[in-house]
């Protein structure tokens, strides 16, 4: 659900908030208020292409924030997968942008791409306004559409593109093979060859680690006798130079001394004294010997140079660590094995492949059937509501035809309506009117309303060129999807807007010589008012009012019964 809404610096909007809730939210005012810039705003924030006349006072930045709350599991995985947090199950929709045309986008304030925005967008909000019908003129979106509205299909969509995806491999694999066949002696010559080649240079675990090291010290065996020689000299001391423990030496003289006369204290000072003195006598002892016993060995340090270098050239050509060489190196031996028994293998991936292509064609089927008894149930559903949307007769159908196979089965799906008495039944692709489209779409969304997953629709302006019982009607609709869905409406109908669980009023006015638009929630005496407005115009009286009370009432005894019966 889309909770609350941001806009600052945008056309006419210098700053609005906008708080919204779950059931019907309808926006009205003049034509020119700025309803149209409201939902531009929410678009730009979804992802879509900006102009830099957009922003309002070139010298700041413009922005708009969008905050969702109460949604899906899909949508939090979908964050998971861009590593985006999930914050207290709220996602804020930002995009900042500037008079220069740059821009930057983000979600819970993680920078993210505009198609990241698009991905989550998608799954959250669903645009419609009168001249957004992509997804009904594309007939290429028909069959997903349809598969919307089929309760199951998701799981049987992600096993026939799991079967579809094996066998496309498996498809490879034998092309692979058999034009390997016109190679076969260069290619097992070379595999024979890199696998020789890892062989003698497997390495275990750790042993580049201790290479280093064993380096490092060849490599300064000179500093390191001749420093630690230095440090068993300052220890033991060198010729009449007293060194560190002949001091502490004659430091325990001096305090064994003084002992007898405070014994309690000096007593563990003497003892720690003592311990220290032979760890420091021993320490000398290991420096003399590890100094006397490190020795150069340029031969020994050639040897690893070489190893090391060599475990280098294995990783630089196979893989980056030793086990993607390790897994190189099996599959390079598999290859090879299949390889030298060409005929069988072409054979054994040539059943696979009959087999897998049986089990495609299975689970194609079963969305085929699937789809044909969903589109029959489904077609006179969606006949039934656009009879009661100004259509003359209207005929829905869906036509599911069969397909070359792929990731979504063997069907190609095609909606197609009559609209008028005496016409033919057609393809939607062909509907000239914007109207006739919407109010298609509207019909679409009512059926679809139990099964789709998008939790908040905008509808913009679908009541354009409709009036008297289709309006009362079209009304009915956006208050049934409402009980399922967070819909947000941009009308001028007043049926529209008496249906509303929350009626917002845009205005423009003038402010200090700037013109600015203005969002405001109405009370119930203002949506009288305003009710008052859409139906009368600029005059009105008391029986305007009395009819929108009237109105008003009526739609609120439509709503209860509608939810009533959920």
């Amino acid at each position: 659900m889309l909770s609350h809404i941001r806009v600052q610096n945008i056309a006419l909007i210098d700053e609005a908030e906008i708080d919204l809730e779950e059931g019907l939210n309808a926006l009205t005012g003049e034509t020119g208020a700025g309803k149209s810039i409201l939902l531009g705003a929410i678009s730009l924030a979804l992802g879509q292409r900006g102009s830099k006349d957009a922003v309002r006072d070139p010298s700041r930045a413009a922005e708009v924030a969008l905050l969702f709350t109460d949604y899906k599991n899909e949508v939090k995985e979908a964050l998971e997968e861009m590593g985006v947090e999930d914050t207290d199950s709220q996602i804020l929709i930002r995009r900042r942008f500037l008079s220069s045309g740059r821009s930057a986008n983000y979600i819970n304030d993680a920078m993210v791409t505009q198609s990241q925005i698009r991905k989550i967008a998608s799954l959250l909000i669903d645009i419609h306004g009168q001249h957004e019908h992509q997804s009904l003129l594309n007939q290429s979106r028909h069959i997903d559409l349809l598969d919307r509205f089929i309760s199951g299909s998701g799981k049987e969509l992600e096993k026939m593109a799991r079967l579809f995806a094996e066998y496309q491999e498996l498809e490879k694999e034998l092309s692979r093979f058999q034009e390997s066949g016109r190679d076969r002696e260069r290619l097992l010559s070379l595999m024979a060859y890199e696998l020789s080649e890892i062989e003698e240079n497997t390495w275990k675990e750790g042993e580049e680690e201790n290479l280093l090291e064993e380096r490092k010290k060849l490599v300064y065996s000179e500093k390191l006798k001749e420093e630690s020689a230095k440090a068993y000299q300052q220890l033991i001391g060198e010729g009449r130079e007293a060194g560190a423990l002949d001091q502490l030496d004659e430091a325990l003289s001096s305090l064994n001394r003084v002992a007898g006369y405070d014994e309690a204290f000096f007593a563990p000072q003497i003892q720690t004294l003592e311990e220290s003195t032979s760890i420091l006598r021993d320490l000398a002892h290991e420096l003399r010997n590890y100094s006397e016993e490190i020795q150069a060995d340029p031969e020994r340090l050639s040897e690893i140079e070489e190893r090391y270098d060599r475990i280098q050239h294995i990783k630089s050509k196979y893989g980056k660590t030793r086990e993607k060489v390790e897994q190189y190196y099996q599959k390079t031996k598999q290859e090879y094995q299949d390889l030298e028994n060409l005929d069988e293998t072409i054979r054994r991936l040539g059943r696979k492949l009959d087999e897998a292509k049986k089990k495609m064609g299975e689970q194609a089927q079963v969305l085929t059937d699937m789809r044909k008894e969903a589109a029959q149930t489904i077609e006179k559903e969606i006949t039934e509501v656009l009879s009661t949307l100004e259509f003359e007769d209207p005929v829905f159908r869906i036509a599911v035809d069969e397909a070359p196979v792929g990731a979504k089965g063997q069907d190609k799906v095609c909606f197609m309506i009559r609209t008028n008495v005496g016409e033919k039944v057609k393809p939607l692709s062909e509907i000239a009117s914007g109207g006739e489209m919407s109010r298609v779409m509207l019909a679409i969304k009512t059926v679809l309303a139990k099964q789709d997953e998008i939790g908040t629709l905008i509808f913009d302006e679908i009541d354009s060129g409709i009036s008297g019982r289709t309006a009362q009607s079209v009304a009915e609709k956006m208050a049934l999807i409402a009980v399922y869905h967070q819909v947000i409406c941009v009308t001028h109908l007043p049926q529209i807007a008496a249906m509303a669980d929350v009626h917002l009023r845009i205005e423009k006015t003038a402010v200090s010589g700037h013109t600015v638009t203005n969002v405001l929630r109405l009370s119930e005496e203002e949506i009288g008012t305003e009710l008052s407005r859409m139906l009368g115009g600029a005059k009105i009286t008391e029986a305007v009012r009395g009819n929108a009370a009237e109105m008003k009432s009526l739609a609120d005894r439509v709503k209860k019964e509608l939810r009533s019966k959920v």
